[in-house]
């Protein structure tokens, strides 16, 4: 028994983060299309609380990091760090499942960590009461995410897949 656990846990190892993510990815699909509280499409802002008042650069900052759906992602990865960008606003993300606070000492700091699982990536990021939870997988060449969103005290759930640009 110790034997097959030496010779397969190396291989189970290595299959952990395999998937690269980079590219330019644009929104092809949303499930569910409407959202089951209001019937409305997910929109570009937060949650209920509508995520932030886009007058201030926190409240613009919010309600691109949290948009229900965002229309378009861009990712830049590498063996330890995977970068997201959603309009102007760029998460970045160290592989290892601890946090990066931007700006550091901010109360208010956008708060960021990841984590594989198999080949899926756990994306959890945090700024204020705001919180999510992307997971990235990709199945023929589409970029699928299950995103969990909490802002303003509601809260989301949402499969957008992306094609590549």
């Amino acid at each position: 028994m110790l034997l097959a656990l030496t010779l397969t846990l190396p291989a189970i190892s290595r299959a952990q983060g395999t998937a690269n993510f980079s590219g330019s990815w644009k929104l092809a699909q949303i499930d569910p299309p409407v959202d089951p509280r209001n019937g409305r499409p997910p929109g570009p802002g937060g949650g209920l609380g509508g995520g932030g008042d886009a007058e201030n650069a926190y409240g613009a900052s919010i309600r691109e990091i949290f948009a229900q759906a965002p229309q378009m992602m861009i990712i830049t990865q590498t063996a330890n760090q995977i970068t997201v960008q959603l309009g102007s606003e760029k998460e970045s993300y160290t592989l290892d499942d601890k946090p990066t606070v931007t700006p550091a000492g901010d109360l208010n700091a956008l708060k960021t960590w990841a984590h594989w699982d198999g080949t899926k990536l756990h994306l959890h990021f945090k700024k204020g009461m705001n919180w999510g939870r992307d997971i990235l997988s990709l199945t023929d060449g589409k970029l699928t995410v299950l995103r969990d969103v909490e802002s303003g005290g509601g809260s989301t759930t949402y499969t957008i897949t992306y094609s590549r640009q």
